[in-house]
C-alpha cells in the first residue's frame, strides 16, 4: 500500500471518499458515484413497506454520510475475471483499516464498497464473497455481497430482498450485533460473534439464538443453513 494514497498493492484499486464534493463534481472521473449516492440517500436511509421493522433499510447509513465514512472503489469493465475480483477483496482487507476515520466511535460507521458497474453475471461476486468471508469475520467485519436481483432475505422478513442493488459491488464493513443470521451457518464465524457481541446482543437476536438452537439439538456444528 502507498503511503500517500490508499492503493491496493494487488489490483491497483483507490476508494474515493464517496461524499467528498471532489468526488461528487468528478463526474468524468467517477461515471457512477451519483447513482451510488442516490441508493444510500434515498433506499438505505428510508424505510421500507416490506422491510418487516420500522426505520431506514440501514440504521447507520445516514450518520456514516454524515461523517463522510463511507468509500468506493469503481472497477469499469464487463470482463473482470474472479481472480481479480479476488485481488481486489484481498486489497480491501488490507486499505480498511487505513481509511479513514480510523479511531472508535466513528470508525464502527465506515464501510468500503467495490463497485462493478459494467458487470452483468454476478455468480463470481456469489463466489468470492464465500471463499473470502472467512478472513474478515475474524477480523470483526463483514463482507457482503450486492448486485441487481440478489434474493438474501432481510433480517426480519424472509421475503424482503435485502441485498438488492442497482449496481454489483462486495462491501466492508464491521461487525454489528444484528449480524447473527449471517454468520450461524459455520461454528467458527459464530466463536467469533459471540467474543464480540455476547454482553450486548440484543434481546431478539438472543431469542433466535435459543430458537435455533432449539431446533437443532443433533447439529451443534451447524447453526443454519444459509453460509453466506
Amino acid at each position: 500500500m502507498n503511503t500517500d494514497r490508499i492503493v491496493g498493492t494487488r489490483s491497483g484499486v483507490e476508494p474515493v471518499n464517496l461524499f467528498d464534493p471532489d468526488v461528487a463534481a468528478g463526474i468524468d472521473l467517477y461515471p457512477h458515484a451519483a447513482e451510488l449516492r442516490r441508493w444510500t440517500i434515498e433506499y438505505l436511509c428510508q424505510s421500507h413497506p416490506d422491510l418487516g421493522r420500522p426505520g431506514p433499510v440501514c440504521p447507520y447509513t445516514s450518520r456514516a454520510i454524515t461523517q463522510r465514512s463511507l468509500w468506493a472503489a469503481f472497477v469499469p469493465g464487463r470482463d473482470i475475471h474472479r481472480g481479480r475480483i479476488t485481488a481486489i477483496v484481498a486489497d480491501l482487507y488490507d486499505l480498511f483499516p487505513a481509511l479513514p476515520p480510523q479511531d472508535e466511535p466513528d470508525s464502527k460507521l465506515k464501510a468500503v464498497l467495490a463497485v462493478f458497474p459494467d458487470l452483468t453475471e454476478y455468480a463470481d461476486l456469489d463466489t468470492v464473497q464465500h471463499d473470502e468471508k472467512s478472513r474478515f469475520v475474524e477480523q470483526g467485519l463483514m463482507l457482503g455481497q450486492f448486485y441487481p436481483g440478489c434474493t438474501v432475505p432481510g433480517l426480519h422478513n424472509p421475503a424482503f430482498p435485502a441485498l438488492d442493488a442497482p449496481l454489483p459491488m462486495l462491501a466492508v464493513r464491521y461487525m454489528a450485533p444484528t449480524d447473527f443470521p449471517f454468520l450461524n451457518a459455520r461454528h467458527e464465524w459464530m466463536d467469533f460473534y459471540l467474543k464480540i457481541f455476547a454482553p450486548a446482543i440484543p434481546r431478539f437476536i438472543a431469542t433466535a439464538m435459543s430458537d435455533r438452537l432449539v431446533r437443532t439439538p443433533d447439529a451443534p456444528n451447524e447453526l443454519g443453513p444459509d453460509d453466506r
